[in-house]
């Protein structure tokens, strides 16, 4: 197949040339790699390893990874802290250790862009005039360059096409609007489809917290393009300078709806919405839409009908109601905010909290999810090459689990921000959603793809383990002897530019455990 009749091929096949073509330019580069040796670029600018810090805040407020504890933001209510342990050198005295990466923005949350503190960002939204449109009245709004940048560099726009898609699989629409044949990857789909049930419903609500989360973290000083109308707009007055010339009236059923969304924690109201489920269905879903088992629900289509509200006629670019790109439109922001607002005075007037655990928990899951498409769209994987992401791990213990596993996640080493499960680098997995055995058994006794004759671990072997070499710098004086299937490419890894970052502790633990046999979890 010719990798110009792509468009005209199956996303596997489409999959495949990319990947061929992506496997050339990458061992053309392979010295150049901030992960040096591997088969495919796995940076993401901070979008790979998870995302969205702890629930409930509007301030933006995102402390950094730290050794013991950090402080995130969250969603639409006050700040809340959360704290994190872990054994940030894998060598202490016994007994486990967290095995979370104190880098995972899924549980940390993102700390600032660098672009937040530029004099040169503005706040507010950015003038679009769409093409072809020559009358100075008509003007679009997005958010600002530095965060439109920030999007496409991390392909945020195709994992919220992903998102909703692998949404629709198991329906009449079946992924239509995926660009990766996301249906394929049947690990990925949810039970919970499309507007079908009140998980359905809960799950837009997190999912669009866990964005609206991750962009105030990502830009502090410029929250305000992520927060949403303070009430339902019912006049011109309520929107952006831009809008007020095109603004025309709600019909009665519209404006019933924002009411009650603006007067949520009413008695009355309340006891139309048994759970956060039924209301994120009746927030989310299109006109004339029912939840089955539900009564009492007012009239559905708020959301529609948002969307609709603010789409400018020939804007294909950065439409609000283009679903290929409605992410850069400032009125998204505008209108998913309010929706998120609605949720939080929901869920205060119900008792639940922004720190509740089953919250955090949640918005890390949608965030783990949102990664998991993004390295997809990023590094053409095939679906034998994706995990679920939230696919709950068994309880481990043992030596590797408890003291090696370790110090692959620290902030020092970071291994696993290039070695984890989804996507890894030169195929090699040492952290991530995954279990200690899995991470075993891709090791031991496994050929390495740039260690020439070596393979990863040699049970009782470390000098001829191309693991171990890798991490303490001595591979450059292996013997390393490439081959038709493999490459030698023998730099330090994790590569710092300054030699090792494993300590000589560290190392000492990677080497018992290959001495004494390399075993796995018992």
């Amino acid at each position: 197949m010719q990798l110009n009749d792509l468009h005209h091929a199956s996303a596997t096949d489409r999959r495949k040339s990319r990947r061929r073509l992506a496997t050339f330019v990458a061992l053309a580069a392979l010295s150049l790699s901030a992960c040096g040796g591997d088969d495919n670029d796995n940076s993401l600018s901070g979008a790979g390893e998870g995302g969205a810090g702890g629930p409930g805040a509007t301030t933006g407020e995102t402390g950094g990874p730290g050794p013991g504890s950090s402080s995130v933001s969250g969603g639409a209510g006050g700040s809340d802290t959360g704290s994190g342990s872990g054994n940030g050198s894998g060598s202490g005295s016994g007994g486990t250790v967290d095995h979370e990466d104190m880098s995972d923005h899924c549980v940390y949350g993102y700390p600032p862009h660098e672009s937040d503190s530029s004099p040169t960002m503005k706040d507010g939204p950015a003038d679009f005039f769409p093409p072809g449109n020559n009358d100075p009245n008509i003007v679009d709004t997005t958010v600002q360059p530095e965060v439109l940048k920030w999007m496409y560099d991390n392909s945020w726009q195709v994992a919220h096409i992903e998102w909703h898609a692998v949404r629709t699989c198991n329906g009449p629409f079946g992924g239509g609007g995926s660009k990766v044949g996301i249906c394929d990857f049947k690990q990925l789909i949810p039970a919970d489809q499309n507007c079908q049930t009140a998980g359905d419903g809960y799950q837009f609500l997190v999912f669009h917290r866990h964005m609206i989360q991750a962009l105030k973290q990502l830009w502090p000083n410029h929250s305000e393009q992520f927060t949403g109308f303070t009430k339902f707009p019912t006049s011109a007055e309520d929107v952006p300078p831009q809008w007020r010339s095109a603004w025309r009236n709600w019909d009665a059923s519209a404006l019933e709806a924002g009411r009650i969304g603006d007067e949520i924690d009413k008695p009355e109201n309340l006891a139309r919405f048994p759970d956060e489920g039924t209301l994120g269905f009746w927030l989310q879903c299109n006109v004339g839409q029912a939840l089955r088992g539900a009564t009492n629900m007012p009239w559905v289509g708020l959301h529609f009908v948002l969307h609709a509200k603010w789409a400018r006629p020939g804007n294909t670019t950065h439409g609000v109601n283009n679903t290929e790109a409605n992410i850069d439109n400032y009125m998204f922001w505008k209108l998913h905010g309010w929706i998120d607002n609605v949720w939080e005075k929901y869920r205060l007037a119900k008792g639940m909290q922004p720190t509740d655990q089953k919250l955090k928990d949640d918005l890390a899951a949608q965030c783990r999810e949102m990664d998991t498409h993004i390295k997809i769209i990023k590094q053409n994987l095939d679906p034998d090459e994706v995990n679920n992401p939230n696919e709950p791990l068994p309880v481990e213990s043992g030596f590797f689990h408890e003291k090696v596993r370790p110090i692959f996640a620290t902030n020092k080493n970071l291994c696993s921000g290039c070695h984890a499960e989804t996507g890894a680098n030169a195929k090699l997995i040492l952290g991530g959603h995954i279990s200690s055995r899995k991470i075993v058994d891709g090791l031991v006794n496994k050929p390495s793809r740039d260690g020439g004759q070596f393979k990863l671990v040699v049970p009782g072997d470390p000098e001829n383990s191309w693991l171990y070499r890798k991490a303490a710098g001595t591979a450059e004086t292996a013997g390393c002897v490439e081959s038709a299937t493999a490459v030698c490419i023998s730099g330090v890894m994790p590569p710092s530019g300054a030699g090792p970052t494993v300590s000589q502790d560290e190392l000492a633990i990677l080497r018992q455990w290959i001495q004494d046999g390399a075993a796995g979890p018992p």
